[in-house]
């Protein structure tokens, strides 16, 4: 029986390693969302140069224009996974005053990261049908 080579056997591990690892072809990766401000909060939701309150406010996005999320796991929320930060309050999604600290990380300023806070948003998939079409 004939022993491989070092070198053809690393070689070999290597492309078998990659290939279990690869996605699979075809396999779609999630689409990033897009976030934006709510009715809530008086349309308005503060893109920050940082996972914090105390950070500085880059932009205020309005109920009108968008920005995408960095974030994309799939079989996640949109935008996830969160980071953990400074605690905020804000008006969340059933219209009642939130408090929370779990923050989005956003494409405002890339590759400078920039965030805003999760309970403010609003997140849209590019994929999801939009309302009020047939």
């Amino acid at each position: 029986m004939k022993s491989l080579p070092a070198k053809g056997f690393a070689l070999s591990v290597a492309v078998v390693t990659a290939l279990l690892t690869a996605p699979a072809a075809g396999a779609a990766e999630p689409e990033p969302a897009l976030v934006r401000a709510t009715e809530h909060n008086a349309c308005k939701l503060n893109v920050r140069a940082g996972a914090g309150t105390s950070t500085p406010i880059l932009t205020t996005l309005t109920c009108d224009n968008y920005t995408t999320c960095v974030g994309a796991e799939p079989g996640y929320p949109p935008c996830s996974p969160f980071v953990v930060g400074e605690r905020y309050s804000c008006v969340g999604a059933e219209n009642k005053q939130v408090t929370d600290d779990k923050w989005a990380e956003v494409a405002w300023r890339a590759p400078k990261p920039a965030y805003v806070a999760v309970a403010c948003a609003d997140f849209r998939t590019l994929a999801a049908p939009q309302r009020g079409t047939s």
